[in-house]
């Protein structure tokens, strides 16, 4: 499978491009594994929000139609018997990708895993991939904080005081994602590009 991403990485614009009045995704996916073309979504969280704040959520399960393994259970908290009875992705997918809209930027920690994971499922289906533009919130806190050693989301959630309620379930995860983005912009201020006022 091609990978049909379109990463944004002048981290540089990072400010001109949320004061601009861009909307934005964040994005979390749960899933079986990790390799997108054998293993399956089991639930996705996002979180749409522009400079004004937030604007809407969307979190779903999703039945993957395979077990989920005990080592995936105990990490999210999902379990088989939760996603039984749930709607497929192929189901949800209008569902979703109405939600997200094809002009919203995308913004996930390790964004590569959850696109490409959506994409399978889309290629599944015989359908295009994600058109998004793309942030990935895992590099953005690496040129944003170098003098760290580490950059997961759980532990920059720590280092950045953001609150976790429900660590490695979509909705929250996508959540303190974007609290994330907001901070790398926020310490970053003397690295921005200023806005070009007309």
């Amino acid at each position: 499978m091609k990978p049909h991403l379109h990463l944004l990485n002048d981290f540089r614009r990072m400010n001109r491009l949320l004061q601009s009045g861009a909307i934005f995704c964040a994005l979390d996916t749960e899933t079986t594994g990790l390799k997108p073309t054998e293993e399956r979504i089991i639930e996705i969280g996002a979180v749409k929000f522009n400079k004004n704040g937030e604007i809407a959520r969307f979190s779903t399960l999703v039945n993957p139609r395979v077990l989920i393994p005990p080592f995936c259970q105990e990490l999210t908290g999902i379990t088989n018997k939760m996603v039984f009875g749930e709607r497929e992705f192929s189901e949800i997918a209008d569902d979703f990708l109405s939600f997200l809209g094809e002009e919203t930027i995308v913004i996930a920690h390790n964004a590569q895993f959850d696109l490409r994971f959506v994409n399978a499922e889309l290629e599944r289906m015989n359908r295009d991939p994600l058109p998004n533009k793309a942030i990935d919130t895992l590099r953005f806190s690496r040129w944003s904080y170098p003098e760290n050693e580490h950059w997961t989301l759980q532990f920059l959630a720590n280092q950045l005081k953001i609150e976790v309620k429900a660590a490695h379930r979509a909705e929250d995860d996508a959540r303190v994602c974007r609290e994330v983005f907001l901070c790398c912009i926020r310490d970053t201020m003397e690295k921005q590009k200023p806005e070009i006022l007309t």
